[in-house]
């Protein structure tokens, strides 16, 4: 057992080392050719994907050109210092960029393809490389290329409790709005319209629509006013005003009523940026409820649960692909302090090997 979990967190650290950077081409590529390398016997067939200059891969046992399980990782990573591409082992854990956010899980799934080549179970492993980016030429592509029974993310658990199996993560959706008015100098603002004011104006009316939107554990669709953009200077009448939104949808008020709801403000011009939908996988999807089955035989407390943020899952529930987001314990992602949990790592091993043999070895597994 100790071999197994140095194994990994050595492969963890090395894969860490990249300086995968959605911005670094030549450091996801190395990546992707180590990647590569690990996977160089002669049990593996491995297919290089590229859409749109954006690289991706997946791993298969021999012929099999269409598994029925989908594992998945992504090997970008946020900008960081460069002393966070060499990670420390400090207190039963693992720090450095990409520790949670997703190298980690990244590791185990690899480990796990290679310590189950004898038995040749169906199941891949897909890597992409732009999912700091939204997933658009890796996840969403490959879903349309692949049609799983189910996929499973390693994304870290970052909710309270240990290693939780998330079915719903929600919707993204992220509009731009613009108001217009007169230019008109800054001593005789009456000549003029301000548009920025006229914007404010306009903001109450689109936060009133998620007047139901509270703190804490409310499953709601909530908005986020990110950034906004108005005038050019002091002593002038701003004449237009943008405002970038971030908005989380859940199914009570989802991304079309949105839309339509702000579109109908008057005097406020609406764009779409962005319109994804939520991750919604049913709990008593059989292979759900064989995950959870396989989990409990090994933690005791691992729950069937929601979380706000989004994940390249939402692509394959665009797609009517059953999927979760079950991973390692990661923290702080995206921060100075990241990190990942190193007893985790052997804990989520031996329960996805456990949930593949059940439900997608050659000798048996399969849907009820």
């Amino acid at each position: 057992m100790a071999e197994k979990k140095n194994e990994i967190l050595e492969l963890t650290e090395e894969l860490v080392k990249f300086q995968s950077t959605n911005d670094n081409e030549e450091e996801i590529e190395a990546c992707l050719e180590y990647i590569e390398d690990y996977f160089s016997g002669p049990e593996f067939s491995i297919k290089r994907h590229v859409h749109d200059g954006t690289p991706s891969l997946v791993v298969t046992y021999g012929e099999n050109s269409d598994p029925g399980l989908m594992l998945h990782g992504h090997i970008d990573v946020i900008e960081a210092s460069d002393e966070m591409f060499s990670p420390e082992r400090r207190d039963g854990r693992l720090y450095g960029r990409g520790t949670s956010d997703m190298k980690a899980g990244v590791a185990v799934l690899m480990h796990l393809m290679k310590d189950m080549k004898a038995e040749k179970p169906d199941m891949g492993l897909m890597i992409v490389t732009d999912e700091e980016l939204g997933g658009f030429n890796g996840a969403r592509k490959l879903f349309k290329e692949y049609s799983p029974d189910f996929a499973v993310s390693a994304e870290p658990n970052n909710t309270e409790g240990y290693m939780h199996i998330i079915t719903e993560q929600k919707g993204v959706l992220r509009l731009k709005l613009s108001t217009e008015g007169l230019s008109a100098h800054g001593s005789r603002p009456w000549n003029g319209e301000n548009a920025v004011e006229k914007f404010m104006d306009k903001w109450r009316e689109v936060k009133g629509l998620f007047s139901e939107h509270g703190a804490g554990e409310n499953w709601t669709t909530t908005v986020n006013l990110g950034k906004i953009k108005g005038g050019e200077s002091t002593n002038k009448v701003p004449e237009k005003c943008e405002a970038w939104l971030d908005i989380r949808t859940a199914e009570e008020y989802p991304n079309s009523e949105v839309i339509q709801d702000i579109k109908d403000i008057d005097g406020l011009s609406t764009e779409v940026i962005s319109d994804e939908a939520m991750l919604k996988t049913d709990n008593d999807n059989v292979y759900v409820k064989a995950l959870k089955k396989s989990a409990d035989g090994f933690l005791e407390d691992c729950s069937i649960t929601r979380k706000e943020p989004a994940s390249d899952m939402r692509h394959a529930s665009r797609e009517g692909i059953p999927a979760v987001v079950f991973g390692p314990e990661g923290y702080n992602p995206h921060a100075p302090d990241e990190y990942t949990v190193i007893e985790s790592l052997e804990d989520y091993h031996n329960i996805m090997k456990a949930f593949v043999s059940d439900k997608f070895s050659s000798n048996g597994g399969g849907q009820e």
